[in-house]
């Protein structure tokens, strides 16, 4: 579960310059099953309907595992139980103007495996630390390893064992709206 601010202070500006055109402040979401999309945030401004605001259609026993907010520029890091991971530009995920299923960010090795979680990395500091079955903890970055693009295999990052979760850092506390 996670939140974000959608005040213009906090967010950024999210309300397209053209109809229909991508806004610069928009979001990411990942799957389970391998697949990604991007939308806008500005239908969600307005309170939720009595059903929700849907922005994704996942697959058939598929979930969202995160959502980030992109403002240009961002590698997205994605790493599989199976012990694969992705680094690929944002800018190749499809964005969309209502939900869908969005365009394969990673393929799934196995019918078991599944993505655990991912980042939205917008420099050489940002970095994804995943757990393995071992109990050790192993970190994935722009620095360490190169972006590729989106819809392939990814890069085998364990020669035995899987990832068993993401790790996910402490956030920092923000500083107060003016």
């Amino acid at each position: 579960m996670g939140a974000l601010s959608l005040d213009p202070r906090a967010v950024g500006e999210i309300t397209a310059k053209k109809e229909g055109a991508e806004p610069k402040v928009h979001a990411v979401a990942v799957t389970s099953d391998g697949y990604s999309l991007r939308f806008s945030l500005e239908p969600f401004i307005e309170p939720s309907t009595r059903s929700g605001r849907r922005y994704a259609r996942t697959g058939e026993g598929a979930e969202v595992v995160g959502v980030a907010r992109l403002t240009g520029g961002e590698i997205l890091i994605a790493a599989t139980r199976e012990a694969r991971a992705i680094l690929t530009r944002a800018d190749e995920v499809n964005f969309l103007s209502g939900p869908g299923r969005g365009v394969i960010l990673i393929k799934l090795a196995a019918k078991e495996d599944r993505v655990l979680g991912f980042v939205a990395s917008s420099g050489d500091r940002d970095l994804m630390t995943v757990e393995t079955s071992r109990g050790a903890e192993q970190t994935i970055s722009t620095t360490k390893y190169e972006v590729t693009g989106r819809g392939g295999k990814g890069r085998e990052l364990l020669q035995r064992g899987q990832f068993t979760k993401v790790v996910l850092p402490m956030p920092d506390a923000p500083e107060p709206l003016s």
